[in-house]
């Protein structure tokens, strides 16, 4: 399993480097680019349920890729689950498994997309 991390400024302008990356990723990882832009509305999708410019520290989020799916962790310091419930659908219809943690100081979402017919 190959693993990739960045750090990122809590501010919403550095959204659009996660999503680049993330598609830079998921197409190396071989995902069609319908998939590669639902995993982009995801992210963006994950960071609104926390309101980026609330949070209280650098966000890390690591891509590991394996054969059979791409699973991403994002850490949130500081930040307090929204009750947005729009953006929790979107969740639910375009990731596979969704996963939310309270952690000591923040939340760790967990995100896992498997390859087509897996």
């Amino acid at each position: 399993m190959d693993q990739i991390m960045l750090t990122i400024p809590p501010k919403a302008e550095y959204i659009i480097v996660v999503r680049l990356t993330l598609s830079g990723i998921a197409a190396r990882a071989g995902f069609d680019f319908e998939t590669i832009e639902d995993l982009k509305m995801v992210i963006s999708e994950v960071f609104n349920l926390f309101e980026i410019e609330k949070l209280k520290g650098k966000i890390s989020i690591e891509f590991n890729i394996a054969s059979e799916f791409l699973d991403i962790k994002i850490d949130l310091p500081g930040g307090v689950l929204t009750d947005n419930e729009l953006a929790k659908m979107i969740l639910q219809t375009l990731i596979d498994e969704a996963e939310f943690e309270k952690t000591e100081d923040g939340h760790r979402v967990k995100l896992k997309k498997y390859h087509r017919g897996v």
